[in-house]
Formats: structure tokens, sequence, C-alpha cells
């Protein structure tokens, strides 16, 4: 199984497990069943936690403390930096129930049920931090706290590119993130960002460093939204709804999240690798036939590489992989099968990952060995939902619009010139065409 896979059924198994728990006649034989659930789901989560570590994935989990550690040495962001989280009482069974009150608050007419879903819906607002007003002058309505995490969580997981992106939370009270960088990524001269050490002896006067190159990188948060259309009829099955909702927004935000890491164009949207400046592109083979990837294609593709190779990984176009099977240098094999692990196989012992954002073979960006670790994401919690019963009133569905803040871009904005060499490198390495 896959992690999406894996999650999934991780989550209905809890759900079992909750219907037990809210039983009033609680026997010993429920017990017993929700002991075994409850054993089942934590086998589900050690083996989505192997699969994150197989694949070089990060742990939800690990977002606090790795949002307030630096990227390089583990030192704080800044003293106002600290992430803190805050839980609030469960309102809502789940998504869906908390959906129908939104229907309820907006476009019902039983005023004792419209009360009462508010007064619902209040208590997470109270319980939300840095939360305002009840409801929205926009009809938008705070999904509850634990609900918003699983669509946000699950959607970044499921993406290919997301999921191993370095996230940043976002506290209640910004709107953007802003991070120093080096400014001098050439280190031809000995210098990094235009400082240099030195030795001394007893007596002699110190030479000056040199100043510190830096700049701040800011990134703002955008609006990212998913529109799910759910049946009048769907509407009467809580659970059958949240299902659905889940499904459908962790595939669609998950796709388009992992689109813009690839090739957004940073106006309104993530910056996407292929639109920055820090890739580097090798060269074709000269009389390379077109529409090939060769041994010495990836060979020095991984020259080029500058970033963390346990993160790193050969992202292709589905038609590139007929093309590494054979593929060989004198006699050794480049291409290792891995029919358990990775059933794609690898590349000098990188994995191989096909994903559809990538070029057709024999384009640029048809394969990318990639640390998609140097790609910073940023997130702010909570996920706003709107409803319309006007939409698409004719066909008897009502529409329900999720919004999630975030944005992205890559943590350097250039590659980095080595202290020698001709070549310059970065974590994201393209083949020419071909």
């Amino acid at each position: 199984m896959n992690l999406d896979m894996i999650l999934a059924r991780q989550e209905q198994i809890l759900d079992k497990a909750r219907a037990l728990q809210e039983k009033d006649d609680f026997t010993p034989g429920d017990q017993a069943r929700f002991d075994s659930l409850m054993a089942e789901a934590n086998k589900l989560g050690q083996q989505a936690s192997n699969f994150r570590r197989l694949n070089g994935l990060s742990d939800p989990s690990d977002a606090l403390s790795v949002a307030n550690m630096s990227f390089d040495g583990g030192n704080s962001f800044g003293s106002d930096a600290r992430i803190t989280i805050t839980n609030q009482p469960r309102v809502y069974k789940n998504l869906g129930e908390q959906m129908m009150d939104v229907m309820a608050m907006t476009t019902g007419t039983d005023m004792r049920a419209k009360s009462a879903a508010a007064e619902r819906y209040q208590q997470i607002v109270n319980a939300a931090s840095g939360g305002s007003t009840g409801i929205d002058s926009d009809g938008g309505y705070l999904v509850e706290t634990d609900k918003a995490a699983s669509i946000a969580t699950t959607a970044i997981q499921t993406g290919v590119f997301s999921s191993r992106c370095s996230q940043q939370p976002i506290g209640p009270n910004a709107d953007s993130y802003s991070y120093l960088a080096g400014d001098d990524r050439d280190r031809s001269d000995g210098k990094i960002n235009g400082v240099a050490v030195y030795r001394k002896g007893e007596a002699d006067t110190m030479t000056a460093g040199g100043k510190a190159k830096l700049k701040e990188r800011e990134l703002r948060l955008e609006d990212l939204y998913g529109l799910v259309y759910v049946t009048n009829r769907m509407l009467r099955d809580a659970p059958a709804m949240a299902a659905y909702t889940k499904r459908v927004l962790r595939q669609q935000l998950a796709f388009k999240l992992d689109r813009e890491i690839w090739e957004g164009t940073g106006a309104g949207e993530c910056l996407g690798i292929t639109k920055s400046a820090l890739p580097v592109t090798v060269a074709a083979e000269a009389g390379q036939t077109a529409g090939t990837i060769v041994a010495e294609n990836v060979t020095k593709m991984l020259a080029r590489f500058k970033g963390n190779l346990r993160n790193a990984a050969w992202f292709v176009n589905q038609d590139c992989l007929s093309q590494f099977p054979l593929m060989t240098i004198g006699d050794m094999p480049v291409y290792q099968p891995d029919f358990r692990g990775n059933p794609f196989g690898a590349l000098f012992s990188l994995p191989i990952v096909p994903v559809e954002f990538c070029e057709t073979l024999g384009s640029l960006g048809d394969i990318v060995l990639a640390d998609w670790s140097e790609y910073l994401l940023i997130t702010k919690g909570g996920v706003e939902e709107a409803e319309s019963i006007h939409v698409k009133f004719l066909t008897d569905e009502t529409a329900f619009r999720f919004i999630m803040r975030n944005n992205g871009q890559p943590l350097h904005d250039q590659p980095i010139t080595p202290l020698k060499g001709s070549n310059t490198l970065s974590p994201f390495v393209m083949l020419a065409a071909r």
C-alpha cells in the first residue's frame, strides 16, 4: 500500500473506534473490539511512519519541532518565532456534521435548528486561537481544528512534492514569513556570504573577515480553495459526506499544490522550481539520439547536485521509465530494481519517482534530480468553509467551498558557484532537451 492508502485505512478504523466509544450501552465485547481496532490503527500508524522514513518524507507529528528550529544548525528562527498549539474541545463527530450545521446557518428556515447550529459553531470560534467573530461577513466558517488539520495535513502528505518540502507553520497574527538567506552564493573567492576567516600569529593584527552578505526573503500567504458539490441526498448522511469531502479535497488540493511547486509563476501562487533560477541544466551528449536518456546523462546530473542525498530522488515522466532498466556503465548496472521498497527502482541508489508534472521524454524537465527539503512551504492553520445552495439548484446539489492559506518558494534563488570547478551546483538538476 502507498501512504495515501495506509492513512485512509487508518482513518476508517479510527472512525469505527469512535463509533464504538460513543455507544450508550458499551459492553465488554465492545471494549475488546475497541482495543483491537486501536491496535490495528497503531500498527498502520507505524507502517505509515516506516513508509515516510524509507522515502525521505516529513512526519506531520514533527511539524511543531521543525517549525521552531532553523534549517541549518538547529538554531531558533527568532525570539518571537516560537509556535504553540492549543487543543480545543471536539464539537462534531466528523466533518459532515459541521457541513450540515453550515447549511443550517446559511439557508435553513427552522429557527430552532439554526440557533442550535450557531451555538455549536460558536464553541469552535471561542476555542480557536485568534478567532475574532462568530460568522464571517462573507459567509465563511472556520472548520473545527482537528477537521481542518486533517484536510490540510492529508493534502500535503498526499502530494509527491509537498510531502517532501520543508514546512513552516505561520502564527495566527501573521500573514507572511520572512527569513535571512545568503546573498553571495559564489564561493570561488574562498568567502561564504561575504565572510572569510583567517589564522594569525601571536602578535599579528587580525585581518577583517568581510561584511556578511545576507538578504531578507519573504513569503506571503495566498488563498488556495476548492469547491465540492454534494447532492442533497448525501447531505442527510453526515459520515458519507465527510468521507467524500475529505477524499475529493485531499486529491485536488494535493494536485494543485504539487503543480504550483513544480511550475507556479509566483504571482498569487507558489513559485515553481522550473520557473526559478535555482536549477542547473546538464547538456545532452554530443550526437545523442533524440528522445533518450543515457548513463552519461545521469552521471553528469549527479555531479552537479548539491543537496542532501538522503532526501534526493529522481523525478521523471512515466515515458522515461523504459530508459533505465538496461542502463550500464561498462559492465556495471546503473539501474537497481527494488520490487518491495520502490517498484520503479533506483539510479545510483536514489529512488525513481514517476510524476505527471515532468515533461515527456526528450524535453527539458523530463528527468530531474531533486532535494525538495530545499523548498520552503508555509501554511497557516485553519480551513474556512462556506456553502451555497444556489450554485447548482437545478441538479439538486449544494456547493461547499473550502479555503486554506499557504505559499511556497525555493529556499535560495540561485545555484552555488564552488571554490574550485567551472560548473555551478544546485539541489535541483535538470537534463537539457534532446
